[in-house]
């Protein structure tokens, strides 16, 4: 790839739709709050705890992935903290040249760590967003496995709750292996019935039969990976037939052990298969990444321009669950970068 397009990298303006806040906070917010709220760690330097909180190359599986989470959430405890860590993701996707960004977080595993109310946790995220400057930001709430069906309910009626205050979709997320995905398909009908967008982790730890319940079942017209869907025609068939976006992150993939490494990645097949994609980094503070990094890593790994990018770009403005104006305004921002 010449230099060229590795430096229009960081200045293309960028969609995010898949971006978990609890896994976007920066390494030394994490330290902090630690010690300001813990009292721990207050010798420690970062170096030392970096290899808790961040992807070494030792992890085999998405439960190791997901261990990081459970060791440093606990420095979070208060609605202020929230809005900080908000208030920092925001800034940094803004930094990392993102336009439009959807930030997801779980109200559930928030008040199980911090004893916060769902209402709490969401306006404090509301409140750290309200001073972005040059990007457009809306919020997923997470419903997080094995919480079940009662937690999704709660989830998906608090969503339609803050849908003015940038609430825009529902998501369930983690290993879904644990109860199944059809656990939800009463509560996510009722989101979308009440005007949500709903996406859904499947196809990564899972193969492509949840792929299918999530859309057919669930009626997610966005998936959070899915990029086990190539290991079934029928599942590709059906998410081109339903205009169904793969969220894929990349480096996330390959953290998870989705995928065994970025050579190996189904990206491109997807691709040429004709499925609809768009690159997320997931949780960039977890693997150390940034979007424009992620952008740069498919394209050296499998030769895609910023021209390819800029077209995913679009697909994913479309498929943003922002209203039908702020859509229409990312679009055409989007279309004034391409020339």
């Amino acid at each position: 790839m010449p230099v060229g397009e590795f430096v229009g990298m960081q200045s293309l303006p960028k969609v995010e739709l898949h971006r978990h806040l609890e896994g976007a906070i920066r390494p030394a917010t994490i330290l902090d709050l630690f010690r300001k709220n813990r009292r721990e760690y207050l010798d420690t330097p970062l170096r030392e705890i970096l290899p808790c909180i961040q992807i070494t190359g030792s992890e085999r599986s998405l439960a190791d992935f997901l261990a990081k989470f459970e060791f440093f959430m606990p420095c979070i405890q208060t609605a202020s903290d929230i809005s900080r860590i908000t208030a920092e993701a925001v800034e940094d996707c803004a930094a990392d040249g993102i336009v439009y960004a959807e930030l997801r977080f779980s109200p559930a595993f928030i008040r199980r760590l911090t004893g916060l109310s769902y209402s709490a946790a969401v306006e404090a995220v509301i409140r750290g967003a309200r001073g972005a400057r040059g990007i457009d930001v809306s919020f997923i709430l997470v419903v997080p496995q094995p919480e079940g069906e009662r937690v999704a309910w709660d989830t998906v009626r608090l969503a339609a709750d803050y849908m003015s205050d940038g609430v825009s979709g529902v998501d369930v997320a983690d290993d879904t292996r644990v109860l199944g995905l059809e656990e939800y398909v009463r509560p996510m009908a009722w989101a979308r019935a009440n005007g949500l967008g709903v996406t859904v982790h499947a196809g990564e730890a899972e193969g492509p039969l949840s792929v299918r319940t999530a859309v057919e079942q669930l009626g997610a017209t966005r998936i959070g990976h899915g990029v086990r869907s190539i290991e079934s025609d029928a599942a590709i068939d059906m998410l081109i037939d339903r205009g169904v976006l793969l969220e894929v992150c990349p480096t996330s993939n390959v953290h998870t052990q989705a995928t065994s490494s970025i050579r190996d990645h189904p990206l491109p097949a997807l691709i040429e298969r004709g499925a609809a994609v768009c690159i997320n980094t997931d949780d960039p503070g977890i693997s150390n990444i940034t979007l424009t990094g992620e952008y740069e890593l498919v394209c050296e790994a499998f030769g895609l321009t910023r021209a390819d990018l800029a077209l995913m770009n679009m697909r994913a403005a479309e498929c943003a669950f922002a209203s039908r104006e702020r859509r229409a305004a990312l679009l055409s921002r989007l279309e004034e970068s391409r020339g």
